[in-house]
């Protein structure tokens, strides 16, 4: 599956090439008879410059040998042949495909500078967010630590149990992090490998609720899965994290007193499994970013979190072949749909 994806990402951008000469040729179809075929050139340099902006030196260079090959045999007479009766246009074609050549180069030289400075400002602000993400809990469990060897410190056993269960609690965020950044790590440098078997999908939300059961305390959470619903084809332990990550969220970003509704059914292709709370919701401008690593909606400064998980998740499901989105209503909560195929 995921060379098959690969194979396909690395596919597109030439099928998109060829598509890009076959509208500029129907354009020039539509001009050619108040245009001279020279000044056609031009749609087809514009194709070239589009493929170079959005894919780089490869594809545009395809568009350029394409154009040349579209412009010769349908818009240089005589038409739908690609011999040349004058001897000029062998010149253009010749300056054409230079240009292009040139233009794509230039092109994506620049398109490789504006993503490595994109990359550079990428990688200061996760430098920052880590810092901040470890920072928080290290100065916490130094500062308890401090406290408890301070031989001056007049701390009771209650107090010290209660500085104790502190620094656990930070031991066990900080241990979060890290683990969050090391599936990271795994799910974006392509070493992950999914192990997929059959599993009962109630008994593989039960194992994630019961993970959960301190965080969900005396939460209503409400499940329905139909008993007839097949099994799905997973990685039992990295499909656990996802679902972890999207429950976790799910009870992060709603009030305690509100219930999280977990649904799933299936169609001849597909298990849809669904996470609903009843919250803040997810402002509309941030639907498309919330799956992007370190993105925390910014209404939510106060919840603790790397802005990881989500995008952890959606990792681990793409590699299954699956896919997950979101909807939300403002105030009114959030939904992630997450859709596994059956195999």
């Amino acid at each position: 599956m995921q060379k098959t994806k690969i194979m396909r990402n690395k596919i597109y951008p030439y099928l998109v090439s060829l598509g890009l000469v076959f509208i500029m040729t129907l354009l020039g179809e539509f001009v050619k008879r108040r245009l001279e075929p020279t000044n056609i050139v031009m749609f087809y340099l514009l194709a070239v410059v589009i493929a170079a902006i959005r894919w780089g030196q490869g594809p545009a260079i395809v568009t350029s040998v394409l154009s040349v090959l579209a412009f010769d045999f349908f818009l240089v007479p005589p038409y739908l042949t690609l011999n040349v009766h004058d001897f000029e246009y062998l010149f253009t074609f010749a300056a054409f495909l230079v240009v292009g050549l040139i233009v794509s180069t230039l092109t994506s030289k620049v398109r490789t500078q504006i993503i490595q400075r994109q990359t550079e400002k990428l990688h200061s602000a996760l430098l920052n967010a880590i810092s901040h993400d470890l920072k928080t809990p290290l100065v916490s469990i130094t500062g308890t630590l401090s406290a408890l060897l301070d031989s001056k410190s007049k701390l009771d056993e209650q107090q010290k149990n209660a500085l104790l269960e502190t620094a656990r609690g930070e031991s066990d965020r900080l241990n979060r992090i890290v683990n969050n950044l090391l599936d990271m790590t795994r799910t974006e440098s392509g070493v992950l490998r999914i192990s997929k078997k059959p599993c009962d999908l109630r008994d593989f939300i039960g194992a994630c609720l019961e993970q959960l059961k301190d965080k969900i305390g005396s939460r209503n959470i409400k499940i329905n899965i139909p008993k007839e619903m097949p099994e799905v084809n997973v990685d039992f332990p990295y499909m656990l994290k996802a679902f972890l990550n999207v429950i976790d969220n799910a009870l992060k970003y709603s009030p305690d007193s509100s219930a999280i509704e977990i649904e799933a059914f299936c169609t001849d292709e597909k298990a849809y499994i669904s996470v609903r709370d009843y919250g803040y919701g997810i402002p509309k401008e941030d639907l498309g970013r919330i799956f992007n690593k370190f993105y925390r909606v910014q209404r939510a400064q106060n919840v603790l979190g790397t802005g990881l998980g989500l995008s952890i998740s959606k990792n681990i499901i793409e590699a299954h072949g699956g896919h997950i989105s979101a909807e939300s209503v403002l105030g009114k909560g959030a939904t992630f749909i997450i859709e596994i195929p059956l195999e």
